[in-house]
């Protein structure tokens, strides 16, 4: 394979140049096309200053180069005054974007007289203080930086960032090969994803949190970031052989143990006669893929030990116990491997009865559920403690509106939910867990806000407060927040303005 190309980017008080020949000022949502690979501070008598991590902060990541910023400069940003700070410009995209200004000292602030977003860094001084501002891809913050070196640097002084492409490795043949030899794991050893590094050391995880939080969304981009060894989050591009190592299923009130591990089902014979058989369910023939690569790994250096990712959608929504039956020993954490080998249900009619099940080590669980679903609520301890439950927020991930490819519908999208959960919060008998997440706000790729309102939000809502009082009243509030008037002739103040 042909090594990487890197590209340099050097920004200076009067002019940024790149030995990327696609890079221009115009376009700095081009950096979401590229990974960094590091960054230094240059002053004018030669003299390099590299990042100093704090502890748990990844390194290489799109908010090195303006956090090293904030490091050299730190004394300098926090003397100014909170006039100077938040009109201090940080982001423009393109020529005709508006500038994004300010560094706050929280994200409260931040979000405040920003937007209410994840896309943001916080950079703690020695003092104890705090630096926030905008920053989402590779290229976000060069404004910043910039304006940093134009107030406080000497002439000649320059920062320096070095990244490469993301999908160089998007050609299957490439990829398969490259994954084989061992060669992606060196090159990608870090994760895109927190939360990847998180399910890595716990095993098992749930999603929780309220609908519409991105909690699917964001199962799936782990996984997919897991088996790519971080070279992307996105399930379409993996290739043929990586997405074997990833399985989804859903979960509902009638899903059981003979769909998931297995059970016995009619087949037609070869003389058209009606028979049974013993069948695998989904979960098992999953384990079984992972397990011959685990095995071969053992017994061959030249076999890959890969990972296997499981996703269970709304997994609260089954009767754990029933599902799992004597699984829930094999799925703990403590117990994968021989060591937590169990005989299943219908061991008996196997070909070789002392067949054993166990989940080896390169198995890694999934599961999403919503806090208000309370369709089936037979999640029992043992089960529970077998899984690290992480809460998604309404306003978390909000990142995924990207999608919409529309800066202005984005941040009209974002005003309009968090007016919209604010005023669901402040209800009686209903709290965060009930507030509305970005996903159902991607569905304005087709509808009109108040298409979205009447067909979706609306039944939502109306079902939350079914039998409380004045339901009425507190539909109008819910809508006066979320923007939506209807005229007295029934029609909407869009529908009035087209």
């Amino acid at each position: 394979m042909s090594k990487q190309k890197e590209f340099t980017l050097t920004i200076t008080a009067d002019g940024v140049t790149s030995t990327d020949e696609r890079f221009t000022m115009d376009d700095l949502s081009l950096g979401d096309q590229y990974k960094p690979l590091g960054a230094y501070f240059q002053k004018a008598d030669g003299e390099k200053i590299e990042r100093t991590y704090s502890k748990s902060e990844k390194r290489n990541s799109n908010q090195t180069m303006p956090r090293l910023a904030c490091q050299v400069f730190e004394k300098q940003i926090a003397a100014l005054s909170v006039e100077s700070r938040e009109s201090f410009p940080v982001c423009k995209y393109n020529p005709s974007s508006e500038v994004i200004c300010g560094i706050y000292t929280s994200v409260e602030e931040f979000k405040k007289h920003c937007r209410n977003s994840i896309e943001y860094l916080t950079y703690s001084c020695d003092s104890g203080r705090q630096f926030v501002l905008y920053c989402w891809n590779i290229f976000s913050t060069i404004i910043f930086v910039q304006e940093c070196l134009k107030r406080f640097g000497e002439p000649d002084d320059k920062m320096v960032l070095t990244y490469y492409e993301k999908d160089k490795y998007k050609e299957q043949e490439a990829t398969t090969e490259a994954a084989a030899q061992g060669e992606l794991v060196q090159q990608f050893k870090e994760y895109q994803s927190p939360f990847s590094s998180m399910l890595i050391e716990s095993k098992n995880l749930i999603f929780r949190g309220a609908p519409g939080t991105g909690k699917s969304y964001l199962a799936k981009e782990i996984a997919a970031d897991i088996v790519s060894n971080g070279r992307t989050e996105e399930i379409n591009k993996l290739t043929s052989e990586e997405r074997k190592q990833v399985e989804f299923v859903q979960f509902h009130p009638s899903y059981d143990y003979s769909d998931f591990v297995e059970g016995i089902r009619p087949k037609v014979n070869d003389d058209g006669t009606m028979g049974f058989e013993l069948q695998d369910g989904i979960f098992k023939k999953f384990i079984a893929r992972a397990r011959k690569n685990y095995e071969d790994s053992q017994k061959s250096k030249q076999t890959e030990l890969k990972k296997y990712v499981f996703i269970i959608d709304e997994i609260n929504r089954g009767e754990i116990s029933k599902i799992f039956g004597e699984l829930f020993f094999s799925i703990d954490p403590e117990y994968r491997g021989r060591a937590g080998e169990i005989s299943t249900q219908y061991s008996n009619l196997h070909a070789d009865s002392d067949e054993k099940f166990y989940i080896p080590e390169n198995v890694y669980i999934i599961g999403t559920m919503n806090d208000i679903d309370r369709s089936v609520d037979s999640f029992d301890f043992a089960m529970r403690r077998r899984f690290r439950f992480v809460e998604l927020k309404a306003d978390k991930h909000l990142e995924m509106l990207s999608n919409l490819e529309n800066e202005e519908l984005e941040n009209e999208a974002i005003r309009r939910m968090s007016a919209l959960n604010k005023e669901i919060a402040a209800t009686e008998d209903l709290n965060e867990n009930y507030q509305i997440g970005a996903s159902y706000f991607l569905k304005l790729k087709t509808l009109t806000f108040d298409q979205l309102w009447t067909d979706y939000l609306h039944p939502l809502l109306q079902e939350y407060i079914r039998g409380m009082y004045d339901e009425e009243g507190i539909m109008n509030r819910f809508a006066d927040a979320y923007g939506y008037k209807k005229q007295a002739n029934g029609d909407t103040d869009e529908a009035a303005q087209d």
